[in-house]
Formats: structure tokens, C-alpha cells, sequence
């Protein structure tokens, strides 16, 4: 049970990708607003990346637990909306919001 996705963050050098297990049908539109509050510093992959990721914990619920999102350096987590690949994807580079996932629109 839960409602499980993963979006694949893109920076110059290569990808972060964020896992959330509940906020799965709205991860499009929380990978926007993360998008949006990085977009400052975009060019800086370091500063945008840190606030895309904050910005997906805090909207995901899963700030000061244990538990409901996590982070990975490959995608190896269950993503419900697109075969267990990441169904959204962040690009930091050219400052973009994709999806594959059908549910995400």
C-alpha cells in the first residue's frame, strides 16, 4: 500500500534520484514548485540540487522521519506510475519538468 514514485534529479555530472512512498500522484506537481524555489540557482548544481531536494522532502511529508522518501544514486526503488522508473524528471541543466508517468499531469 502506498502511492510510490520517484523522480530522477539531473545535474551536470549526473543524476540524484528521490524516492516518495505516499505523495506519488502529486510528485509532477511537487517536482515544479522543487524546480521553481532552485531556479535561482540554477547554473550552481550544488545550491540547486540541495533545494530541489529539500523542497521534494518538505512537500513529500517525510522532513524529521524516518521513513516515506529517501534518496539514491541509482533508481532502485518502486515508482508505481511508470514500471519502476522514475516517472518524473527534474533537469537542473535546462531548467525543465518532464514526466512519463500516465497519472502525472
Amino acid at each position: 500500500m502506498g502511492d510510490r514514485a520517484m523522480a530522477e534529479i539531473k545535474v551536470s555530472e549526473g543524476s540524484l534520484y528521490f524516492y516518495t512512498h505516499w505523495t506519488g500522484s502529486r510528485l509532477f506537481n511537487d517536482a515544479k514548485a522543487a524546480l521553481e524555489a532552485a531556479t535561482p540557482r540554477l547554473g550552481d548544481d550544488s545550491y540547486a540540487l540541495k533545494i530541489a531536494v529539500d523542497s521534494l522532502i518538505e512537500s513529500s511529508g517525510a522532513r524529521d522521519a524516518e521513513t516515506g522518501a529517501g534518496l539514491m544514486l541509482k533508481p532502485d526503488a518502486e515508482d508505481e506510475y511508470n514500471n519502476d522508473s522514475p516517472s518524473v524528471t527534474i533537469d537542473l541543466v535546462s531548467g525543465t519538468v518532464t514526466t512519463e508517468g500516465a497519472r502525472h499531469a
